[in-house]
């Protein structure tokens, strides 16, 4: 009893240190963090059961059956926690054709191995699963009936705590429908069995089961969503500029607002706008237009609209150390077309007066690797 004890707190603290852990990372991409009410999940599964003894040496006689009723939720794309209700009817003496219905309660942490080894694919097809945790058994002799009348329910009774391990193999079917396979093991005290059978030589019991199932999720989100981690070299950048321009604002506060011994000077006409070619950064592999690019959208529509009779090329490019020629090709034209939509739906710029290209990686306009990922506007 003082090992079966020990051996359980040795299991509740190995998993108080894994839930610590618990992170929302699948192969090196951080993912968002969903809402508590997400990635909720039931299941039901019935199967065999066999009652594991030391004096037993036929398989086929020891099976019995099992249902199970499963609540769970997965945290990240790899952990995730279920807890079940279930009962069954192992044969604990196959010569005198003894059962004993049971019925319990057991909670586990399940590890998607596919997922952590493989990388977060929703839509994956086939995912194996371990989990491990604890539970609670009380046995009967009857349904509702304890095995030693006139005591009370708590005492002297069939029943013990269980360490539960197991591997579950989950099927996609649908979007929030899976069928699964799972193998599942746990072990109680030896005890367990008082009252049907003789007390054994083993320290503990086992049950082995087999269940096969169906499984829902519970409304709300069922995936998870990639975390798009800003780049801090274009930040740290945007910021350089934004104090440059305060520095200059500030000189610019300190000189007099008028300067009555200057002599007036005649009128001087405004010469056309200078353009200055403006750039559009990208993420790696994406053609998503972050926010804080669009500032240089905005300044090279403000040009067009007041040069009326100016157009714009946009020519996307892509890095050379990311993704293969045919890839970046099309990732280069996704660029320039995405900008494109920009400038004609957002700031109402006449199509007629952009055209668009793309080099993919064919040409590299900056030195820096990463600083390839980009959208250029020339004038034409």
């Amino acid at each position: 009893m003082k090992k079966f004890g020990l051996l359980l707190i040795s299991a509740l603290v190995a998993f108080c240190i894994s839930a610590q852990e618990v992170q929302n990372v699948s192969h090196g991409t951080v993912y968002l963090k969903n809402k508590a009410s997400d990635n909720w999940f039931m299941g039901l599964a019935g199967g065999i059961d066999t009652y594991n003894m030391k004096d037993f040496d036929d398989f086929g006689d020891r099976i019995g059956w099992i249902g199970q009723l499963t609540f769970g939720k997965w945290v990240s794309p790899i952990w995730g926690v279920r807890f079940a209700i279930d009962a069954g009817e192992p044969v604990i003496d196959w010569e005198n054709d003894v059962k004993m219905k049971w019925a319990g309660g057991h909670g586990e942490i399940m590890y998607n191995m596919t997922d952590a080894i493989m990388g977060y694919k929703p839509d994956r097809v086939y995912t194996f699963v371990p989990y491990l945790g604890i539970g609670y058994m009380y046995g009967m002799k009857d349904w509702f009936e304890r095995p030693v009348k006139g005591e009370p329910v708590f005492k002297r009774q069939n029943q013990s705590l269980t360490l539960n391990g197991g591997i579950i193999n989950n099927f996609r079917v649908g979007k929030n429908v899976n069928l699964f396979l799972e193998i599942g093991y746990r072990l109680m005290q030896e005890s367990f069995d008082f009252g049907a059978t003789p007390e054994g030589d083993w320290e503990y019991d086992a049950m082995w089961s087999a269940l096969a199932g169906v499984q829902f999720g519970l409304g709300g989100k069922q995936d998870f969503t990639p975390a798009e981690l800003m780049d801090y070299s274009l930040i740290n950048d945007l910021n350089s500029q934004i104090n440059r321009l305060r520095a200059e604002n500030e000189e610019l506060s300190k000189r007099p607002e008028s300067c009555p011994e200057c002599p007036e000077c005649p009128e001087v006409q405004p010469e056309a706008t200078v353009y200055v070619p403006n750039v559009v950064y990208f993420r790696i592999d994406s053609y998503k237009i972050d926010r804080h690019q669009h500032v240089s959208i905005y300044n090279t529509a403000e040009y067009l609209k007041q040069n009326p009779d100016a157009k714009v090329k946009i020519v996307g490019y892509a890095d050379k150390l990311t993704g293969y020629p045919e890839y970046n090709w099309k990732l280069s034209e996704k660029r320039a077309k995405a900008v494109a939509d920009v400038l004609i739906n957002e700031y109402g710029i006449d199509s007629s007066r952009i055209s668009v290209d793309w080099k993919g990686d064919t040409e590299q306009p900056y030195p820096q690797n990463d600083w390839n990922r980009v959208a250029i506007f020339f004038t034409e």
